[in-house]
């Protein structure tokens, strides 16, 4: 028996801090705003006494999701804002939300521009039927594997005691770590059910992290599987396939291992699942781009709206267009301005200061005006 979970979800995202707002008041419309999210009452939101990590505020949700703000400044000037969902806090979403999917939080998420700083992909092997810890062990101690990392494994503690065995590095943007999972409960005073439980624990960080749940959103996307709506298991054992290959013990040597076939019981265990190509850790998708496929899905239907309105005449509908943007961006506060210049320097473009950007009102406003003559 498998199961296949988030155990850890990270990240920040700038504060949106609307000119002449008094923070803690910006503080609390945020904390609202996750509130009503996760479903919960005022009763069930604790403010910490200290905030960790450098940051000004810390809330409690229910009792495992952490919300931080107004911490450190991010690289265009805007002080941050973390969330943080540890493994009780993932089941926590799952309890409050019934109605959602994982899916639907990581797209709630986009709005406010997440930078993930960590994403943890658990499969938790509660059977031991194809291949159990001490397998997995002998292989790595014998060489017989190969992996996508460089160094070699590091063992901790024994199997008789529990056995934890880490691939790669917490200073990486990868890590494997393979463990003991029912020894580790117990030594905490749990009791659980399971009489055999390894999990094996993909730690995706910064760019990987990002890279991670986007691959997620574009290509595992399947309505049918519920809590997720998205096929998290074919990502899994695709993925732990690609970062760790267990081979057939035969007489080639070690320099060898890449031609030999995966061992048998490594390939049942991941259910003759291809292996899989992870996502490239690039610079992290543009502020732009993840605001607009946040936006466009919620836009498409008021512009579809507006269309119809204007009995389809595209004239009719730029200039309807234009004067409700010129209508908003009149409203536009120094932080608003400090994000469109973020998208610029992301674009190549000079940053705009708020002259400039009154010119850039006027200009529009001339074109709506020419628009509308006669003639």
């Amino acid at each position: 028996m498998k199961t296949i979970i988030f155990d850890y979800i990270s990240f920040t995202f700038p504060m949106d801090l609307i000119e002449e707002q008094n923070e803690r008041v910006r503080v609390m419309e945020y904390i609202e705003g996750f509130r009503q999210f996760f479903k919960i009452d005022d009763s069930q939101i604790q403010e910490s006494s200290h905030a960790l990590n450098n940051y000004r505020y810390q809330y409690i949700l229910s009792d495992y999701i952490t919300i931080r703000l107004a911490g450190p400044v991010d690289s265009y000037g805007c002080k941050t804002c973390q969330v943080e969902l540890r493994g009780e806090g993932c089941r926590e979403f799952e309890r409050l939300r019934p109605d959602l999917t994982w899916k639907d939080f990581f797209m709630f998420m986009y709005g406010f521009t997440p930078d993930y700083k960590r994403i943890d992909v658990t499969v938790d092997d509660k059977s031991g039927k194809e291949i159990k810890l001490v397998d997995v062990f002998n292989k790595l101690r014998n060489g017989l594997y190969t992996s996508v990392f460089k160094s070699e494994p590091k063992y901790h503690g024994m199997i008789e005691t529990g056995l934890t065995i880490d691939l790669g590095s917490r200073n990486s943007m990868l890590e494997l770590c393979i463990y003991d999972k029912l020894k580790e409960q117990q030594s905490q005073g749990k009791k659980p059910e399971e009489e055999y439980w390894t999990r094996y624990e993909m730690r995706f960080r910064g760019d990987k992290a990002n890279a991670v749940v986007l691959d997620l959103i574009k290509n595992y996307q399947s309505k049918n599987i519920p809590v997720y709506g998205i096929d998290l298991k074919t990502f899994a054992t695709k993925s732990l396939y690609s970062i760790l290959d267990l081979k057939v013990d035969n007489d080639k040597s070690r320099d060898q291992q890449k031609k030999k076939e995966t061992d048998t019981k490594w390939k049942a265990f991941l259910e003759d699942a291809e292996k899989g190509i992870l996502p490239k850790a690039n610079p992290r998708i543009s502020t732009n781009e993840t605001r607009f496929n946040y936006i466009m899905p919620k836009a498409k239907m008021i512009l579809l709206q507006w269309l119809m309105e204007c009995n389809f005449n595209v004239d009719l509908f730029i200039q309807k267009l234009l004067t409700e943007e010129l209508n908003l961006l009149k409203n536009t506060t120094r932080s608003q301005l400090n994000r469109f210049n973020q998208y610029l320097i992301e674009n190549g473009k000079n940053k705009m200061d708020f002259d400039g950007f009154n010119k850039l009102l006027v200009k529009i406003d001339d074109i709506i005006e020419e628009r509308s003559l006669p003639f």
